[in-house]
């Protein structure tokens, strides 16, 4: 199968970056390289999951098994989240979509993070009300 060339025009499009902005863009090697592989129909293909594995005293009533889903690598996908998460378990997601991303741009497997576990911002009952634990992964759906 010949391999289909990148759609430069539609990422300008997407980004609503000017003429100057794209050849700057695309002048940069890493840059260039990157917006190849998180913009490819495979990135589309994977969905970063945040999901709960442990919870005690969770003031926002967070339970195990609650997820929150971001379709290919960083935008969340609402109709397949769970409701009702706090605030305070929200601080370390965008390291995790950095670092899952950045593995995926650098062929590299996303699930093979050596952190991919992290907790709420409280610390729990003796400080705080309670505490979260949750786990980031990335699957594949067709």
């Amino acid at each position: 199968m010949e391999k289909k060339e990148f759609d430069w025009n539609r990422l300008q499009k997407h980004l609503k970056y000017s003429e100057e902005e794209l050849r700057r863009f695309k002048e940069d090697p890493k840059k260039f390289r990157a917006a190849q592989r998180l913009f490819s129909p495979e990135a589309a293909k994977m969905d970063l999951i945040v999901e709960v594995v442990e919870a005690h005293g969770c003031s926002a009533g967070m339970k195990p098994g609650d997820r929150l889903v971001f379709k290919a690598l960083g935008v969340m996908d609402i109709s397949k989240s769970s409701s009702g998460w706090c605030a305070q378990a929200l601080g370390e997601i965008p390291g995790f979509a950095n670092m899952a991303q950045d593995r995926f741009i650098s062929g590299l497997d996303p699930n093979e993070m050596y952190i991919n576990h992290f907790s709420c911002m409280d610390a729990g009952s003796r400080c705080g009300w309670g505490q979260v634990v949750m786990k980031v992964y990335v699957e594949k759906h067709k």
